[in-house]
């Protein structure tokens, strides 16, 4: 085939490139939830009105977040990028949409094991551009929420994990994943914690947050689902009930 029937690379081979535009899937089904449908930025060019990038039939709503760490390595490390929702414009404005994703976080164990859709395209191939054509990208990379790293009343930060590691490789009945699995205890509002959704056998009374420093209050309790995390709870040398596969993604061919 002529490079020049595809549209994309004869973009990318020419001298002049059009503004690049990233949109990104979070499929959330496995766990429970739908698909979503996000991009960093505004459409560039485009009045408020058509803020919202469309491609291929599919909104992605606006909502501010930053991301890093998409790149190869050329000694063939996987990448594990950082992607972090901004909650809150500079006047203290809660951003809508990125309050529903609070919700998300919430409703669906801090979106583990969800799988996140990045695809860059150019914005003479978005459905209102110049030259509308949903096939014309520079393909989907494929990630997995692997956990969330960091979370504050204006942010949320989640760690992803290569969908070409090892950790997604299935083995029967169970995804092959280096976080446990298992649903932690959830806190209620009188101080007390629900454990009827809960698969993880913890209901001790020692509180950890998710990056394993110790907490005195119920709605600070969230376990990192790292094996760190179960030796905190259940000790150093005690027979850990750990829902994970502790050795993945630390050999690759």
């Amino acid at each position: 085939m002529d490079n020049f029937e595809d549209p994309m690379r004869r973009e990318l081979e020419g001298f002049a490139l059009d503004d690049v535009v990233e949109l990104f899937t979070v499929d959330a089904r496995m766990i429970g939830g739908d698909v979503y449908r996000f991009a960093p930025t505004p459409v560039p060019g485009a009045d408020f009105a058509q803020a919202q990038p469309v491609f291929g039939g599919q909104t992605y709503a606006v909502i501010p977040f930053e991301s890093e760490g998409w790149e190869w390595s050329a000694g063939g490390t996987l990448p594990q990028p950082t992607v972090r929702f901004i909650m809150a414009r500079e006047d203290g404005d809660q951003v809508s949409v990125a309050a529903y994703l609070m919700s998300m976080v919430e409703a669906y164990d801090d979106l583990l094991g969800a799988q996140v859709h990045r695809l860059q395209t150019l914005r003479k191939f978005l459905d209102d551009g110049s030259e509308p054509n949903p096939q014309a990208h520079m393909g989907v990379e494929i990630y997995t929420v692997a956990r969330k790293t960091n979370q504050t009343p204006d942010m949320i930060e989640f760690q992803l994990q290569s969908a070409l590691d090892l950790e997604d490789v299935f083995l029967p009945r169970r995804q092959v994943l280096n976080h446990c699995q298992w649903t932690y205890r959830r806190a209620l509002p009188d101080g007390s914690f629900d454990y009827s959704n809960a698969t993880c056998p913890y209901a001790g009374s020692k509180m950890f947050d998710a990056n394993g420093n110790q907490v005195w209050s119920p709605d600070q309790d969230r376990c990192g689902r790292q094996l760190r995390d179960c030796k905190l709870r259940f000790g150093q040398n005690a027979k850990l009930p750990y829902g994970g596969f502790p050795g993945a993604g630390k050999f690759r061919g």
